[in-house]
Order: C-alpha cells, then structure tokens, then sequence
C-alpha cells in the first residue's frame, strides 16, 4: 500500500512526516499495514466462503462478480470508517486524504481479490469438466465392452446362428432380415462405442434390430410396445441404455407364449423415457450386480442430469430416463 502511494505521489507529507516517528511508532505503523491487508484477504475469503453456499457462481458468473465486489468494497470502507475514528496523533498524517488514499488502495484490491476467486472458480470447472469428461469416457467404453460381452457370449451366438440355420429352408428371407439386423448392431456399436450422447432416434432404431432378434427366437413370448416419439424425437440419451434395460428385463423374468413378458417404452411429456414390465421373477434368480442400472446412473451423473428413477413394484418393473435435449 505504501509502496503505490509513493509512486502516486512521492513528495506526500504523509511520508515526510516518518521524521517525527519513534522507533515505537514505526512498529505500530507496520501493525496497522500488517493488519489492514489480513483484512482485505481474510474479508475476501470468508465473503467468497459464504457466497458459495447462498449464491454460488454456476450460471450467474457476472452478476456474483459484481455482487462479492460490492459487498467487498462496502466491508473494507466500514474497517477503515471505525479505523480512523480512532484519535492518533496529529504527526501520523491519518487524515481526510489518507482514509481516501487507504480506500482507493482497498477498492483496488477488492477488486483484485474478486477476480482472483472468479478465476479459481473457473479453473475448477474447467478441471472437474475435464476429469468428468475422462469418466464419462471410461463409462461409455465400459458400455459398450458389457454390451459387446453380451453379443460375442458363445451362447449368443450359438442361438443366433442355430436360428439362421433353422431359417434359411424355412423362411429364407426372415433369414436375410435377421443377418442384417445382426450385422447393423455391431454396426451401431462399433459406430457409437466413444459417443457420451445418441439421438433417440437412432437408439430406438438400435433397439427394433436388438428385439428383431429376441422376437424370432421367442415368438410371442416377448411383447414389446413403443409409443410414438414425437417431440422426444429431437432428445438424445446415452448410448446402449435401452438395450440394457431390455436385457436386465430378459435377464430376471421368466416368460412363455401362454405367459409372455411384456416390455412397453413411452415418453411421458415427451421429457422422458420410461422402460415397464411385468413381473414373473425366477424361481433360481440369475446373479446379478446390477451393472447395467449403475452405469446408466453414473453417465448420468457426470452429464449433470437427474438420475433415473427406478419403481420396483410387486407386479411391475419400471425405469424413467431423463432424456436431454442439447437445443436448451
């Protein structure tokens, strides 16, 4: 502080007046500098700790900004108003034109001070978006591996090419649609394996190939419902989440012709996305970790959006997906 007024004006009584001082005042001088700046820094901080939590800097950066400068400067002209209420003697020079000099100085700092914190804040965010990106990341990676786990078991392929088999004398061209439906999922995945978001669109086409294949195999024991998108259509959501769903449904039911598992997706207000189904658990439940339901929900978290909501009833099983729109 002493430092820039001398560069304002070096020729100031107020440095020419040190000649007076005792060496007791020199130390009381330095206490008062010593204790002015701890609390220009110490108001600062304590004032950004209390911002945080009644107006935090997400999605307001200007006017937080403008409001810790404010209040900031308003705090540092109340310490310095009771500061100089306080009667020195006359040869200390704190007068008029110090508390305006010591003000300005303090204004500038203030100043200082709040684009220090707003530049903290933003290199947080741009680190957290930066590792939540890396998560993310190794979460759709992690997607695509379990759902390609799913594909090349060699039970799945058994099945799958036993089906085909079966097909081409009986019913030659169910047999070209159902290759070419296998083909376009490992298309999709291998297509989408490093995307964070798919359109709608596409993933409910994804999963009209995916079911193609369990409907063949099953016949009418699986029954499966889509509602018209319509405006959901221009939403987007992490890629294989329907196929886990479906999957998860397969996985824990047991289903015939006479008790078929009935999967129904709709849109509800065209905000999300909801996978039901009826209920008829296993008699030996399939181990399970619930992989599939936690990784949807941690990709979901890293996008900063609401979890899905899971409604696990007597007699049915119902998952709601936010879906999100990047238009907004």
């Amino acid at each position: 502080m002493y430092l820039i007024l001398t560069l304002i004006n070096p020729f100031d009584r107020t440095f020419n007046s040190w000649r007076y001082y005792a060496f007791g005042d020199f130390i009381l001088e330095f206490l008062f500098s010593v204790a002015y700046a701890t609390a220009l820094f110490e108001t600062g901080i304590q004032l950004t700790s209390w911002l945080n939590k009644w107006y935090p800097w997400e999605g307001r950066i200007k006017i937080r900004f403008g409001i810790q400068f404010f209040l900031h400067v308003i705090i540092v002209y109340l310490v310095l108003t009771l500061f100089f209420k306080i009667n020195f003697p006359h040869y200390f020079g704190y007068d008029e034109l110090m508390f305006r000099q010591t003000l300005i100085v303090g204004v500038i700092f203030s100043l200082l001070i709040t684009a220090v914190f707003a530049a903290e804040y933003f290199f947080y965010r741009w680190n957290d978006a930066k590792l939540k990106s890396l998560e993310m990341e190794q979460l759709t990676t992690q997607a695509q591996l379990d759902a390609l786990k799913l594909q090349l078991d060699p039970h799945f392929l058994f099945n799958n090419l036993s089906i085909v088999t079966a097909l081409i004398d009986d019913r030659p061209s169910t047999a070209v649609s159902y290759i070419a439906k296998l083909s376009s999922i490992y298309r999709y995945m291998l297509t989408n394996r490093i995307q964070n978001l798919i359109p709608l669109k596409e993933e409910l086409e994804f999963i009209k190939a995916y079911l193609f294949l369990y409907q063949i195999r099953y016949g009418n024991g699986i029954n499966v419902r889509i509602d018209e998108v319509r405006v959901a259509e221009l939403s987007c959501l992490p890629p294989l989440t329907l196929q886990l769903l479906i999957e998860n449904a397969i996985k824990h039911n047991v289903f015939s012709t006479d008790a078929p598992l009935n999967i129904h997706i709709y849109f509800p207000e065209g905000k999300f996305l909801v996978v039901e189904n009826n209920k008829m658990p296993k008699l030996i439940p399939e181990p399970s970790t619930n992989m599939g339901i936690k990784n949807i929900r941690e990709r979901y978290r890293l996008l900063n959006a609401p979890a899905p909501v899971i409604t696990d009833g007597d007699l049915l099983f119902q998952v709601k997906i936010p879906l999100i729109n990047l238009n907004k």
